[in-house]
């Protein structure tokens, strides 16, 4: 198993997505189901990228930094 982080260009703006999944393909999967569930109105995607895959071990893990408006 791994953990993918990716991105995501869509309609409500980008998101950084992290998920734990078997595959590359199960990660895209997993990764926009989460974007139609947790955004609400459900955003059109755009382009949805995989920035980096890890092994999943204890203590993997990312560190996603957001931006704020100044």
């Amino acid at each position: 198993m791994y953990l993918y982080r990716l991105e995501a260009d869509t309609s409500a703006g980008p998101f950084t997505i992290i998920i734990a999944a078997d595959g590359e393909e199960k990660a895209f999967a997993a990764a926009e189901e989460h974007l139609q569930r947790q955004v609400l109105p459900a955003p059109t995607i755009t382009e949805l990228t995989i920035v980096e895959k890890k092994r999943l071990v204890p203590g993997a893990g990312y560190v996603v930094a957001i931006s704020e408006p100044r």
